[in-house]
């Protein structure tokens, strides 16, 4: 039988940075969206120089997914992360590619959903590779609230956002993560991958409500 794992959710809000590094990871940042400066606070969204992060810190493992998901939704557009962060936009959700691995970065009010994943149509599942929470503070701070990975849901959105994922057995087991160091190791590796693989630069599907 597969466990069932319920994954409540999630953190969100803004700030922004110039070209700068930060303490923590010695990525550098830009300025280019005002409102999230190169110099807010480690735990603000940044949008990341792409061009610095393409030649260093990659080894590092302290990528912020915050900053990961900012740089992507800027990347593909300002006014993308613009209508992503506004507080009138009570939900969006933004699937990126359209087959193997995609990515899905979703907000609804102050919680946000990120993961990359593989849709199996003839299993009628969805199975995550990477999964995060975040709930967002009024001052901008991302909190993480909760990381899993190899995590199978059922193709239907809402199950998704409620949490309602399982582990199939197999060679990998699902892990989810609720302790801050293995929650920000999760979630690095999952800024990483994002960054890797070029989400931006893949057909979008916007949904926003």
């Amino acid at each position: 039988m597969p466990s069932q794992v319920g994954i409540t959710q999630m953190d969100m809000d803004s700030d922004r940075e110039a070209s700068i590094k930060s303490d923590s990871s010695h990525v550098s940042y830009t300025d280019e969206y005002e409102t999230l400066p190169a110099t807010g606070p480690t735990n603000h969204a940044h949008i990341i120089d792409l061009g610095e992060y393409a030649q260093r810190a990659k080894e590092d493992g302290n990528l912020k997914l915050q900053d990961a998901v900012a740089t992507t939704l800027y990347s593909v557009s300002p006014d993308m992360l613009k209508s992503f962060l506004s507080p009138t936009i009570h939900t969006a959700k933004i699937v990126f590619g359209k087959k193997d691995v995609q990515l899905v970065i979703w907000r609804k009010g102050l919680e946000v959903f990120v993961g990359t994943f593989e849709s199996h149509t003839s299993m009628k599942t969805f199975r995550f590779e990477h999964v995060a929470g975040f709930l967002i503070g009024y001052d901008g701070s991302w909190h993480l609230k909760v990381t899993a990975s190899n995590a199978y849901s059922s193709p239907k959105w809402p199950d998704v956002w409620a949490g309602k994922f399982e582990d199939r057995g197999g060679v990998t087991k699902m892990s989810v993560e609720c302790d801050e160091e293995g929650m920000g190791k999760q979630a690095s590796s999952l800024a990483e991958s994002m960054l890797a693989m070029r989400y931006w630069q893949a057909k979008v599907d916007i949904k926003t409500a």
